[in-house]
């Protein structure tokens, strides 16, 4: 079982929600492996993945220990080349 713990905004809000991101979207993040992950240089990760409704997602978290993660952030992909990138992984 996947376990998350939220960055939230001073209105109590999970940070993610002000972009019109759900939770069930999150979890589909880290439940599908048509994803695309990298480590930044701050030792936190991004995930580029396409949803199983289209939707284009990136997402910014840490990894606290084997299946429990800090979601900072998630976001629609803008960046056109990421986007075909991912198409092209289909």
């Amino acid at each position: 079982m996947i376990k998350y713990q939220f960055n939230t905004d001073p209105d109590g809000r999970r940070h993610f929600e002000k972009h019109g991101v759900s939770i069930e979207e999150i979890d589909e993040v880290f439940t599908e492996q048509k994803c695309f992950t990298k480590k930044r240089n701050d030792k936190s990760y991004v995930s580029y993945c396409k949803l199983r409704s289209g939707r284009y997602l990136e997402v910014l978290y840490r990894n606290i220990s084997k299946n429990e993660y800090f979601i900072i952030t998630a976001y629609d992909i803008e960046n056109s080349g990421m986007i075909q990138f991912l198409d092209e992984q289909e």
